[in-house]
């Protein structure tokens, strides 16, 4: 008798791409992206930092409080190259203001947080 075994397109994107190891495959996205920023020494200050999309989420909708914008608790959190803001069911977020949102938290915390993996982490509207 076979097992299916069920894929995650993120992992599977990230195995392809050399980031993940084919062993990831058997993980959760969390267990994935905690197992490779451990076995690389990265932080959240660092370019190469991994975030599964949800926690790329969670972390801006954080850092936008920052800055002044409050995002509803049930919007997905979505880029754009347009005009930001709520959308039905979504809340677009410039570039920019992600960029701007990790800089002030730098300010304001002392903490620093790299903007580039939240942005690789957070589907296009």
């Amino acid at each position: 008798m076979t097992t299916a075994t069920v894929c995650d397109p993120w992992i599977e994107r990230l195995i392809h791409d050399g980031r993940l190891a084919p062993g990831a495959r058997g993980l959760t996205r969390e267990e994935s992206a905690r197992q490779y920023n451990d076995c690389n020494g990265l932080v959240a200050s660092d370019q190469d930092f991994l975030y599964t999309p949800t926690q790329a989420a969670c972390t801006v909708r954080e850092l936008l409080v920052d800055i002044g914008l409050d995002i509803p608790e049930g919007a997905r959190v979505l880029l754009t190259d347009g005009e930001g803001g709520s959308r039905c069911w979504s809340y677009l977020v410039e570039l920019g203001q992600i960029d701007f949102a990790c800089e002030q938290h730098r300010h304001i915390t002392g903490e620093s947080i790299h903007a580039d993996p939240l942005v690789a982490a957070l589907p296009w509207a």
